[in-house]
């Protein structure tokens, strides 16, 4: 599997914060949209704009293709699809084409867990070391080189809490060059994924209990509760999950979150007929796009593949928008409650900020960054509205106070050298947005 180096995976991680991420004419079936029955002139300007973009993009091989879909009350304000799935033999993007969902796994990983705390199975106050004896006696970064490294007993225990909003302490080895973020690619403290990996780094971990245990191992970058540091915390969730449960990870998502929801298509794993839908992953470069990653040389075919909750679901654009609507209508969709109003609203209060990751701080909630006035003004994501983003640029938001969702799924990750499609592709969508949602 193709390596993003670890220089490149720091860089593209402003895409995953909310407040910082020669061509032939494209065939017409790979191009369409859709918008309310009676559209005003400005709503369909603003739809023709975002399609005129993505298109535009396509053509100049800044993305391999996108589906964009808003919707308000449950009506279709836009519909757009260009481009393709596989751009070398122009298979074009369809409504059922597979998406990797990267970081946009952990707010279905954070949802889970609320449920759990709903159940009365755990609380957001319990210590993780409750469900992981791997997190008893942590210690902290406090000094040194990776050789020569000084630590600090923990004040107090990670709990659930901090794991949901990034303040654990915990981090990823591609987020810096620490020593932590060293002794991480060292001993191989990480999953097997394209994003960060060097050569030299020592092996991945290959199941969850695995990398929870080498996490438990490794020194904590922060004191818990002390700073936000985006981490493998969801991935811990994960593991939370399965043993508050009793339950697989894969198997408590489909009962309890993709079954309810009608996300037939989402998933740890892509295989048999569903790899003929699965899009191919590419890698910006400066000539375009290069392909990394196919349905031919995919993890998501293993069916040991380690289970991370925090970056490692694929899924479809119909599918995701079910659970974004599930979230903008309170924790309940078509008439099937899957999680408490109550619980929802707090998952959308700012609990924290992002840090590191870009130039200003962002509210955070449990799993979910919170739009402000700041974030509107920038273009990258509207005030008063929760959302969060993947490494393949995708990205989403919700916002309650007008029952609407808009999302964003393509499959290219980006360097320092292509924020630029990053900030171009949020700021499409959020312009077509703001201008459709009354």
């Amino acid at each position: 599997m193709h390596q993003f180096p670890a220089r490149k995976a720091a860089a593209f991680l402003l895409a995953l914060t909310i407040a910082v991420p020669g061509c032939t004419a494209m065939p017409a079936q790979t191009a369409t949209s859709s918008a309310t029955q009676n559209p005003s002139a400005r709503d369909a300007a603003a739809v023709s704009e975002l399609r005129s973009t993505l298109s535009r993009m396509v053509k100049q091989k800044q993305i391999p293709g996108a589906i964009v879909r808003i919707v308000q009350n449950g009506e279709s304000l836009a519909d757009i699809r260009v481009g393709f799935q596989d751009v070398e033999d122009r298979t074009s993007i369809s409504e059922n084409t597979i998406f990797r969902l990267y970081s946009m796994s952990k707010p279905i990983t954070s949802v889970a867990i609320m449920m759990l705390a709903e159940d009365g199975k755990l609380s957001l106050d319990d210590p993780a070391s409750r469900f992981l004896p791997e997190f008893e006696d942590m210690r902290v970064y406090s000094g040194g080189t990776l050789e020569d490294m000084q630590t600090v007993p923990i004040a107090r225990p990670i709990t659930i809490r901090d794991l949901l909003t990034h303040t654990s302490g915990i981090t990823y080895h591609f987020t810096g060059n620490t020593p932590v973020h060293q002794y991480y690619r060292k001993y191989g403290v990480m999953r097997d994924t394209p994003v960060g990996r060097n050569p030299g780094d020592g092996a991945p971990a290959r199941s969850l209990d695995q990398l929870v245990e080498r996490i438990g191992k490794a020194p904590l970058l922060y004191q818990p509760g002390e700073h936000f540091a985006y981490s493998y915390s969801t991935t811990v969730l994960g593991a939370i999950i399965e043993r508050a449960s009793g339950m697989r990870l894969d198997r408590f998502m489909r009962t309890r979150i993709f079954d309810p929801l009608d996300m037939r298509d989402t998933g740890f794993f892509v295989q048999g007929t569903a790899l003929d839908r699965f899009i191919v992953n590419y890698l910006a470069t400066a000539d375009g796009l290069e392909a990394i990653e196919d349905r031919n040389n995919t993890d998501y075919k293993d069916p040991d593949r380690l289970l991370d909750g925090g970056g490692a679901i694929a899924s479809t654009a119909e599918d995701y928008l079910h659970f974004a609507e599930m979230l903008a209508n309170r924790g309940e969709f078509r008439g099937r409650r899957l999680l408490s109003a109550r619980s929802v609203d707090a998952m959308f209060l700012p609990r924290t900020h992002v840090e590191g990751l870009g130039p200003e701080k962002t509210p955070f909630g449990y799993g979910f960054a919170i739009g402000d006035a700041q974030s509107a003004a920038a273009g990258m994501q509207p005030a008063n509205t929760y959302g969060w983003s993947g490494s393949g640029n995708t990205y989403f938001f919700v916002d309650p106070d007008h029952d609407a969702v808009a999302l964003l799924m393509t499959q290219v990750l980006v360097g320092a050298d292509s924020q630029d499609r990053t900030m171009l592709l949020r700021k499409a969508v959020n312009k077509a947005a703001e201008a459709l949602i009354h």
